[in-house]
């Protein structure tokens, strides 16, 4: 129950890593017209078959992860970063890891934690995410549910910032997105990173164009 429950706080949305600050190229979608409140749930979907299951499968081999091997982990780390072809995005990615695990080893203790805070210069939100996870007990594949739902609410409460999106609706989202998030995870804890392929032009072109954004509300 006490690792459910510490789970539960690295999950939180509100959690201080600089969430609230990415829309990860969903500003730029909704500026140019091609995001709104009628098509967001049939995006989310797909954003989950395609980047949700890469990053949960390196979240769920994280969450394997044992001391002796943290040399291996910080390799993954760079090679999750040449999958994200867009510099805005690979950097928010970046920054959020590189504060959660500051803040999962500080809260923590961890000496596997504290050690790969000392000693990652890059590293990303899925992957810390699932090395803390594994510190705590959690199975791989929970481990992925959980940290892909914290995504999909991430990017929903942008959303609603950025679109005629209520309270409820975006909940009634959240909800029924839960299927596609459990068949991610699965398909993440089964696949090995290198096997997932992850095909999404739209969104990455929308990432880099969102700094010529004559306003912006988020960094990325």
């Amino acid at each position: 129950m006490m690792a459910l429950l510490r789970l539960q706080q690295f999950a939180d949305s509100a959690l201080p890593i600089g969430g609230a600050a990415h829309s990860f190229g969903l500003e730029s979608l909704v500026d140019a017209g091609l995001l709104n409140t009628e098509n967001l749930e049939a995006f989310l979907e797909d954003y989950i078959q395609e980047v949700g299951v890469l990053e949960v499968a390196y979240c769920a081999r994280s969450c394997e992860l044992r001391q002796q091997h943290l040399l291996t982990w910080l390799g993954w780390n760079l090679d999750f970063a040449a999958r994200r072809p867009v510099r805005e995005s690979r950097e928010a990615s970046a920054a959020m890891g590189k504060r959660f695990l500051d803040l999962a080893a500080r809260l923590s203790n961890s000496d596997l934690l504290q050690e790969a805070a000392e000693r990652g210069s890059e590293v990303h939100l899925a992957l810390c995410f699932g090395l803390t996870a594994g510190v705590m007990g959690i199975d791989p594949e929970l481990a992925a549910a959980v940290f892909l739902q914290q995504s999909l609410t991430t990017l929903i409460s942008c959303c609603q910032r950025l679109l005629p999106l209520g309270q409820t609706r975006a909940h009634e989202i959240l909800w029924r997105l839960k299927p596609a998030i459990v068949e991610a995870a699965r398909l993440g804890a089964d696949t090995s990173p290198g096997d997932v392929f992850c095909f999404s032009p739209l969104l990455d072109v929308a990432s880099a164009r969102h700094p010529s954004l004559h306003t912006r509300l988020f960094i990325s």
